[in-house]
């Protein structure tokens, strides 16, 4: 692994997947599998483009994590905060190091392994912000200068302006930005079925599983493959400059 590959950091914000699942509306086994799944496929991206992984998670959850993905490797940091903002900001913010390049990703998103690497390129080829956009206005996955993790205090749940906002704060600091590919993320079985209509997933595996979730039909309780072979392709995408502000 490369001097700069060993900097490459990607925090996952999420919480266990059978909690993630109980609060999407998801609850059932193939719900609690398919965010185990989610997490595996960024862990397997992450690999593939030599980060190390971070599962940002509440204190309590690490069991159930640690019993979703027995084999997986990452280490754990611990969400603080009294909101969704403050809980990232500062999980961005302990993530960081010297020379390094953070990426956060939600773990209620479809695994991207051309997003993810995308995101890496362009913060090391001095893009100052990485932002993919999520169908209902919100962000899902973001990288930020040290100097801009204060943005991440803003954001809020359930708001349709979080991508907007960002875009126009950093636009603001004369930020370069660079949007890469949108990513719908799961609040529920609405978004799932949008998913599975708009996005091509990583593997057949991980479509089937959402299918079997949404058919609510029992899905075969076989260990999660460990890798998912589309991933394997990944096309690095242009930089562009910020959107216009709304």
């Amino acid at each position: 692994m490369t001097g700069m590959a060993a900097s490459r950091v990607l925090v996952l914000f999420a919480r266990a997947p059978r909690r993630e699942a109980r609060e999407k509306g998801l609850a059932s086994a193939s719900g609690e599998r398919l965010f185990a799944a989610f997490a595996r496929g960024w862990i397997d991206a992450a690999a593939l483009c030599g980060a190390r992984v971070l599962v940002a998670t509440p204190p309590g959850d690490r069991p159930a994590w640690r019993q979703a993905l027995p084999d997986a490797r990452f280490a754990f940091l611990e969400q603080r905060g009294d909101s969704l903002g403050s809980r990232l900001e500062d999980a961005a913010r302990r993530a960081s190091a010297p020379g390094g390049c953070i990426v956060l990703v939600g773990g209620d998103v479809a695994p991207s392994a051309p997003n993810l690497t995308a995101a890496f390129e362009h913060r090391e080829a001095g893009v100052d912000a990485v932002v993919s956009p999520a169908g209902d206005g919100g962000v899902s996955l973001v990288s930020l200068r040290d100097e801009d993790l204060g943005l991440l205090g803003q954001f809020a749940p359930r708001r349709a302006d979080v991508f907007s906002r960002l875009s126009r704060s950093l636009a603001r600091r004369g930020r370069r930005i660079a949007v890469v590919a949108p990513a719908h993320d799961v609040d529920g079985r609405r978004e799932l079925g949008r998913l599975l209509r708009t996005t091509a997933f990583p593997s057949f595996e991980l479509e089937a599983l959402a299918r079997a979730v949404l058919d609510e039909k029992r899905w075969d309780p076989a260990p999660i493959a460990p890798r998912f072979n589309r991933l394997l392709h990944v096309e690095p995408l242009a930089s562009r400059g910020p959107p216009r502000a709304a």
